[in-house]
């Protein structure tokens, strides 16, 4: 375990956990809703080259739930200039897992000047084009009897009738190459409203494609499992299109949940990439 504490980041507070020394690398967890845990322990052992800096998003995890419940990209990423500023680094080196990365290059191109190096991992996309073909590839995934039960209690989840908790016991092994690596998992929570209404501002508005040209300068690498819900191939499509100095590396035997189910071959593309001069 590290160094866990409260700040107060835009009059909220924040959950963080700091271990390690050397440079800082800061982690952005997926969901919308998810928590830091996901990370650990799996990629703790870069402790010993970088300094971890984790912390859970507005209203996931062990942070502040919002009063007023209100959730958006804009929200997250002014949070995380907050954090920024709270730690005095001029240049944040980001490591975004899925809706993390996301998040990420959301922040890139409002504070461009702000961003040293930007590493992706499970990434999404540059626009609501990847956030969709996410769902579709996925749906594509289960089975007729799952889409029916997943179509019948989704609606459910907002009211409480049905924990978000099923439903992930449900689409979990589809997010994962081997059944094994569900064990691997650290037991997280989620938080279905932010889960909610980050999705629905993903939806409606995420795109970072027509301000591409501020990222330019931004090294910027993405590390795919081989068989993610968007494969290397279609994150061509859907990111590297839009972004085309991004590379795309492949992990082999691996889904969704790469920081889960290939942490070394992660670890080592993550030290790599943070030690290279650009």
């Amino acid at each position: 375990m590290g160094e866990e504490k409260y700040i107060k980041l835009r009059n909220e507070m924040i959950y963080t956990n700091i271990m390690g020394k050397g440079e800082p690398l800061i982690f952005l967890h997926g969901g919308p809703g998810g928590e830091h845990r996901f990370f650990l322990p799996h990629l703790q052992d870069l402790s010993q080259r970088f300094t971890l800096i984790f912390y859970d998003q507005r209203g996931c995890g062990q942070s502040e739930k919002a009063e007023n419940e209100d959730y958006t990209m804009d929200g997250e990423v002014e949070t995380l200039e907050a954090l920024r500023q709270f730690f005095k680094i001029e240049k944040l080196n980001l490591i975004g897992e899925s809706w993390g990365s996301m998040l990420a290059l959301l922040y890139a191109v409002k504070y461009p000047d702000h961003v040293n190096k930007l590493f992706m991992t499970a990434a999404v996309g540059a626009t609501t084009e990847g956030y969709f073909r996410f769902e579709k590839e996925l749906m594509n995934r289960l089975t007729m009897d799952e889409r029916k039960w997943l179509e019948e209690v989704s609606p459910k989840v907002d009211s409480e009738e049905v924990d978000v908790a099923e439903i992930f016991k449900m689409i979990d092994p589809y997010y994962v190459y081997s059944p094994e690596s569900l064990t691997k998992k650290t037991k997280t929570q989620s938080n279905a409203r932010v889960n909610e209404l980050i999705g629905k501002d993903i939806a409606d508005n995420y795109d970072v494609s027509k301000a591409a040209s501020k990222l330019s300068r931004i090294p910027m690498l993405v590390a795919q499992g081989d068989h993610d819900i968007l494969t290397p191939e279609i994150l061509e499509q859907v990111l590297v299109n839009y972004i085309p100095h991004i590379e795309v590396r492949e992990i082999k035997d691996c889904g969704h949940w790469s920081v889960v189910e290939q942490p070394e071959q992660l670890q080592a593309m993550i030290k790599e990439f943070f030690q290279k001069g650009y």
